[in-house]
């Protein structure tokens, strides 16, 4: 079955949002940056400070320099989410296969379609003044047959600078329309693998597209066949709209980015209590932990366990603590943790026939602290080591 997918792309999408709100930085240099600390990096740069030396990753004091009138801003991710969300939702009205990316980016699996939205580059254009009209963000769109080459399309029309604009790359195109483009526009094709393409003097996708898998297996192993089919406009992945399972989530953002470790565990168990609250309020039993930590230059890491049904603090303490401590692989700082509580399954309260019943000394804790926590709040009982 052949496919018609859009990818939709807000630019800059934290500059953007802060630019609705407070027009008077529009043509100014701006980036997101956290500016407590010596080693703040910056999220987001907009066009203008690009121009004079600034981009993502940079650390501040040095953007600074490079920028003397740089208007530095603090990421507001609370307000990212919800724009996020509401663009999301406005995509929804187009079609149900829809997998949403990082903050202002979305795939639209529109096959199908035509005769709801008619031609799919007129759905696209559609779709792109809806969030004009609605959210006053300008989105650029890219039409194609898979998912990589709509989003180089999007990408493409950006970097020419219609931040607005629209690529509609027919289908059989794709190969002659990525054969100009840097190879860096393929997903994968960061830093280390742009920098060995470079050494083997492959600049273009045409040059890359042109040199056998076989040839680039030593360099690249087995990431050769799939860097090869990328620069043809190869790509099989379909659209998967996010998944809905159940969860139970609580996040904290530092207000002092921090790689103390018996601080961020403290704050993790205070997490779990709140968790564990809502867990035992819904009658709930978990069997699967995940930890998401960003890092102050904001790079991720993530991990997770699987164990048998629990729901209560006191064991789930000891499985956090493994999965943070295999989490934690970095020496930076640490500015936000998110933990969620997954598989979630009705708490079974008959007797079990395999002699696995639960303690009855934690069942007893576990509920004096319900108690508790139901008539005082959720911070009026804490385990020692999470005060």
């Amino acid at each position: 079955m052949s496919h018609n997918i859009i990818h939709i792309k807000v630019a800059n999408f934290p500059i953007a949002v802060e630019r609705v709100l407070e027009p008077r930085l529009r043509d100014r240099p701006v980036a997101v940056a956290i500016e407590a600390g010596p080693r703040s990096l910056v999220y987001s740069a907009s066009d203008e400070a690009r121009r004079n030396g600034v981009y993502r990753g940079m650390a501040l004091h040095q953007a600074l320099k490079n920028c003397p009138d740089l208007h530095v801003l603090p990421p507001n991710e609370a307000l990212y989410w919800r724009i996020t969300q509401a663009m999301i939702d406005i995509l929804g009205e187009f079609t149900p296969v829809l997998e949403p990316l990082r903050y202002g980016h979305a795939y639209l699996d529109m096959s199908g379609t035509s005769k709801l939205f008619g031609r799919v580059k007129d759905a696209a254009a559609k779709a792109q003044r809806e969030i004009q009209q609605r959210l006053r963000l300008g989105a650029s769109a890219g039409v194609a047959s898979n998912k990589l080459v709509s989003k180089v399309a999007s990408d493409f029309i950006v970097d020419i600078g219609e931040q607005s604009g629209l690529c509609d790359v027919k289908r059989g195109d794709e190969a002659p329309f990525l054969a100009p483009l840097r190879v860096d526009y393929l997903p994968g094709v960061r830093s280390r693998v742009r920098d060995e393409l470079l050494d083997l003097n492959v600049k273009i996708n045409r040059q890359l597209a042109a040199i056998p898998p076989e040839a680039l297996h030593a360099v690249f192993g087995r990431f050769c066949v799939i860097l090869h089919q990328r620069a043809q406009g190869i790509d099989h992945r379909p659209v998967r709209p996010p998944r809905r399972a159940p969860e139970i989530v609580e996040r904290i953002q530092l207000d002092e980015d921090s790689n103390d470790y018996d601080v961020l565990l403290k704050l993790l168990y205070g997490l779990l209590a709140e968790a564990v609250m809502h867990l035992r309020e819904k009658e709930l039993n978990t069997s699967l932990l995940v930890l998401h930590i960003q890092y102050s230059d904001y790079k991720e890491n993530s991990a997770q366990q699987r164990f048998r049904p629990l729901d209560n603090e006191i064991e789930l303490k000891s499985i956090l603590r493994s999965v943070f401590d295999r989490v934690l692989t970095r020496r930076v700082r640490v500015r936000k943790m998110t933990l969620h509580l997954r598989a979630l399954a009705a708490a079974q309260r008959q007797l079990s026939l395999f002699g696995d019943e639960k303690d009855p000394k934690i069942i007893a804790v576990s509920e004096a602290m319900d108690a508790i926590r139901r008539r005082f709040g959720s911070r009026a009982i804490r385990f020692g080591d999470g005060m």
